[in-house]
């Protein structure tokens, strides 16, 4: 892996975490009193067998994974940079809903076993988003005699190549695993 794709990953791992940073402390701003809502039947309407199933949890995180690479070159690195910061965002605010709800243990045994796979998957695919972009900056600059090498095709098809096995890994950890985790909680 050269130097221009490790600092890419560096990059969306930066934004992602950044995101996270922003989810915990808007979050602090917002008091949950568990007696004032009942998100039971919410829960009980979003979270069904079918949302649950591999094939839909591998789907949402599969598009996910292209807006972040195909999106985010489109888009000069836009997509990509919008798409961490918000997923950041969202681990984050439930982080902190957990933390403030003494469910620590619970958020980290629903999301370790998948997350592990699907946060690098995400992060590689934000990492590909930036890298067209990157090389047509370098060629504007002067620093490259072509526009995208082949190299530079192989690689940005790599890596997404990579964020999809990763995502596949997280869904079917996530639809086996985690589902029979939360089951026994």
């Amino acid at each position: 892996m050269n130097d221009n794709v490790s600092r890419s990953i560096f990059i969306s791992f930066l934004l992602f975490f950044i995101g996270f940073l922003l989810g915990v402390s808007l979050s602090t701003h917002y008091t949950i009193h568990e007696n004032d809502i009942n998100i039971a039947p919410f829960l009980e309407k979003e979270f069904s067998e079918e949302k649950l199933s591999f094939s839909y949890i591998f789907t949402n995180n599969f598009k996910a994974a292209l807006i972040l690479s195909f999106g985010g070159t489109l888009t000069f690195g836009g997509l990509a940079f919008l798409n961490l910061v918000l997923n950041g965002m969202n681990l984050g605010a439930l982080f902190y809903e957990a933390l403030s709800l003494n469910d620590l243990n619970v958020f980290l045994l629903l999301t370790i076993p998948h997350g592990v796979f699907e946060i690098p998957g995400l992060i590689i695919a934000g990492a590909t988003g930036f890298k067209i972009p990157y090389e047509v900056l370098r060629f504007a600059l002067g620093k490259k005699e072509e526009i995208i090498t082949e190299e530079d095709a192989k690689e940005f098809f790599k890596l997404v190549g990579i964020s999809i096995v990763l995502i596949f890994i997280a869904a079917v950890i996530e639809s086996t695993i985690t589902m029979k985790i939360a089951k026994n909680i």
